[in-house]
């Protein structure tokens, strides 16, 4: 029960935010509900729906053509991301002997990576992490379940970390200069 009031609480501050953030609102409501879609699923099913993620990348293309964002950079942000989570689900595979990266995650941060610049797909990494592992130790501590037990869906936190990223990026990258 308290996992349901928690979401419903960080769903409508998500909603809120976007209300706060310079991003056209006209872009930001359907990636909310895109990616809200994309958590739901993924919570439920361990799986990321290609046509929402395709969606994702298919709206983001349309907003970085808005945006006047330089297309090789939109380019470079897809190319890069798809290709280091790929890397990091093969070398994983290859010393574990089993996939702890699921495709679905992989083109998911592909997809929501062309809304962002390559320099803040670190965030994103960073920020679904911690996310993810702050989840990882709730579940573990509520429900004493050993970490071969429980597979934990990666999606919802990227999505939430592309989210947070897309709407304070900028602010998040000036922290470190």
């Amino acid at each position: 029960m308290k996992y349901k009031v928690l979401l419903a609480f960080l769903t409508t501050a998500s909603f809120l935010m976007m209300f706060l953030s310079e991003r056209p609102i006209y872009f930001a409501i359907p990636l909310w509900a895109l990616l809200s879609a994309l958590c739901y699923y993924d919570f439920k099913t361990l799986k990321l729906p290609n046509s929402l993620t395709a969606a994702v990348f298919l709206l983001g293309i349309v907003y970085s053509i808005y945006s006047e964002q330089n297309p090789w950079l939109t380019a470079s942000s897809f190319l890069i991301s798809s290709s280091f989570l790929l890397i990091v689900s093969f070398v994983y595979y290859k010393l574990r002997g089993y996939h702890g990266l699921g495709m679905g995650d992989i083109k998911l941060f592909a997809a929501g990576s062309v809304w962002l610049s390559p320099y803040l797909l670190p965030i994103v990494l960073l920020l679904s992490s911690l996310t993810a592992i702050v989840y990882y130790f709730l579940i573990m501590r509520d429900f004493e379940i050993t970490p071969s037990e429980q597979k934990i869906p990666y999606g919802p936190f990227l999505a939430i970390a592309i989210w947070l990223t897309w709407l304070s990026g900028e602010n998040i990258l000036s922290l470190f200069k």
